[in-house]
């Protein structure tokens, strides 16, 4: 999320924007002895360099046919997967390198690898005038390798993870945050692939038959209630907005045994009912605790609450969830009134 612009997106959508420093210059490529450095803390550690001027290479296998597939990326940097898998164009898999002939796990580089492996460099490494990589030998590096001029055929594709403090890739300032989020919606670009499988057409301007560019658009109904409880609860449950409420009122009545309680109690439940409100009724013989407790736990937005404390003042007592309305005490003969002007606010 960009807190400058509003830019949001998944870490698997982001584009990744990076700007290289050459802090180093340009030489010719040289193979070097580096033993122990099968990883890159160890060889900057070895050759006293920056993590930004060394190609990681991150290893994965087709699940398809086991074949191997190498991305090299800048060794400060983590490879996104998915954006990966979307390069192959099918599923992968973190691989298990089991043939030393074609891979030499911890040295390998671009230069001399097996043509049995497919290779993939990230925007990471555009433009670097030097960079470290392994040299596909156990203990051996090449320093000065530059990708255009020892890879000239070399396409860049995005496959980095987005950072904190990224640059946005809206507007441009490097202010990225990364924060959890939840997914209620997505948007699925499907081209002409269906409307082609079904010979879907339309005549355009020219009188041309085209086939119309399709997509798919969801939202998460269950995704949409977690992120709501989200964002909408406290410590006694979920505070449900009126729109989407099991319910929109609940009833309680703290004394079913006693005949006057009931009968009004069950008087405002069926006139509720009958206006067309949502109501759910709880007469059960608990304690107020108990069912208050229970109330806030199911988070309706509006609760009446029908005692013979109250009707001894000829009032009922209303709340709502949010606190909007914390316990007013309304005429019986006005109640259900109340209750639907409440709604209305609340709507």
């Amino acid at each position: 999320m960009c807190p400058e612009c509003g830019y949001s997106a998944n870490v698997e959508a982001a584009p990744s924007i990076i700007k290289n420093e050459n802090k180093i210059p340009k030489e010719e490529l040289k193979e070097v002895s580096t033993p122990g450095t099968g990883t890159i803390e160890e060889l900057c550690d070895f050759l006293k360099i920056p993590a930004e001027n060394t190609a990681k290479a991150v290893v994965y296998q087709k699940n398809a046919d086991d074949s191997y597939i190498v991305a090299f990326i800048r060794g400060d940097l983590d490879i996104n997967e998915t954006k990966l898998t979307n390069a192959v164009g099918e599923d992968i898999h973190p691989a298990v390198i089991e043939d030393d002939s074609i891979l030499t796990a911890g040295f390998i580089g671009p230069v001399g690898i097996s043509d049995k492996v497919t290779v993939y460099f990230d925007n990471s490494l555009e433009g670097i005038d030097y960079l470290v990589t392994g040299a596909n030998k156990v203990d051996t590096h090449y320093t000065g390798f530059n990708v255009e001029r020892d890879c000239p055929d070399a396409k860049y594709v995005d496959l980095a993870k987005i950072t904190e403090g990224g640059i946005c890739p809206n507007c441009g300032k490097p202010v990225i945050n990364i924060s959890r989020g939840i997914e209620v919606g997505n948007i699925f670009q499907l081209g002409t692939k269906y409307s082609k499988a079904m010979n879907f057409t339309y005549t355009d301007e020219n009188g041309k038959e085209q086939y119309p560019i399709m997509g798919c658009y969801g939202i998460g109904v269950g995704r949409m209630a977690a992120s709501i409880c989200e964002v909408r609860h406290d410590d006694y449950g979920p505070i449900w907005p009126i729109t989407i409420a099991p319910w929109q009122v609940h009833l309680c009545c703290l004394r079913s045994d006693d005949a006057e309680c009931k009968e009004k109690a069950d008087e405002i439940y069926e006139t509720l009912q009958n206006m067309g409100i949502e109501v759910i009724y709880d007469d059960r013989k608990a304690r107020p605790g108990a069912m208050f407790a229970d109330a806030d736990l199911l988070g309706v937005p509006v609760r009446v609450v029908v005692s013979p404390r109250n009707l001894a003042e000829n009032v009922v007592e209303i709340s709502t969830r949010d606190k909007s309305i914390d316990k007013q005490k309304t005429p019986v003969d006005q109640a259900v009134t109340e209750v639907q002007n409440i709604i209305n606010k609340l709507t």
